[in-house]
């Protein structure tokens, strides 16, 4: 679904990209590759009990980077954790490659994520996220100081501002893939990795564009990387070698964080 609002545009995969039926173009890990621990308790609030999943090299020693998988869902519906094949693949292509990969609960607030507003986060369940992360990384084989926040399409618009937060500090790095938001100001000290699909709508990728040439011309540490036979969701929709590449080199930048 295609919204807008304020003249940027919002590309809402479903809250699952996998509603879709695409498959993933990356080969597969195999499963004795990836440790899973599911439902892992963050908080209760309103009710509800959030948790997260969290995916681990089987083999894995010491601490090593983490990517955290940024993706709202709406309650009722399932979090997408249970329910996003898309995330999941992600997840474990990561533990596969060395990374410790975590899915937590975030919600959406009401009424958002619909034909003319931009999904937005609900509270403060990411920054409740967060703070537990940075508290029990080493429960989890996580370095602290390594902690790398993954979104895409309609997820970047709250995604990115949440991690381009100067108050939030536990935030190293940061992966946008296809999608814009509406933050003026980059943080110097947040290198991030701007993924753009090259045949986007005209509307995604001019807003896309925009965000790019406002944070380079801030000097921030931006990494723009263009798809250029890239669909939206090419992960799952452009079946070639620069797709495979291109999550290459965002394995790469993630497992960079601390290291430069």
């Amino acid at each position: 679904m295609l919204c807008w609002t304020a003249g940027v545009a919002i590309l809402s995969m479903a809250t699952t990209a996998s509603a879709q039926g695409w498959p993933f173009h990356y080969p597969e890990p195999s499963s004795a590759s990836v440790s899973v621990v599911r439902n892992v308790g963050i908080a209760a609030a309103d009710n509800l009990n959030l948790a997260m999943d969290v995916y681990r090299p089987a083999n894995g020693a010491g601490s090593a980077p983490a990517l955290i998988m940024y993706s709202l869902f709406w309650p009722p519906d399932r979090p997408g954790r249970e329910s996003n094949t898309w995330l999941q693949s992600w997840a474990r292509i990561a533990a596969a490659n060395g990374i410790v990969a975590v899915i937590p609960d975030l919600r959406a607030e009401p009424g958002t994520g619909n034909a003319t507003t931009p999904s937005r986060a609900l509270g403060d369940d990411f920054e409740r996220f967060v703070l537990y992360i940075a508290e029990h990384a080493a429960e989890f084989g996580i370095d602290r100081n390594r902690l790398t926040v993954f979104a895409s399409s309609g997820a970047v618009w709250p995604g990115f501002a949440a991690a381009e937060d100067p108050q939030r500090t536990q935030i190293k790095a940061a992966v946008m893939y296809y999608g814009a938001s509406t933050f003026t100001t980059f943080r110097s000290d947040l290198p991030v990795l701007y993924v753009r699909a090259g045949l986007d709508s005209r509307g995604t990728n001019e807003a896309f564009d925009r965000l790019a040439a406002l944070g380079l011309g801030q000097n921030a540490p931006i990494t723009v990387i263009n798809h250029p036979t890239g669909r939206h969701g090419f992960e799952g929709r452009t079946d070639d070698a620069t797709t495979r590449r291109i999550i290459d080199q965002t394995i790469e930048f993630i497992k960079s964080v601390g290291q430069r």
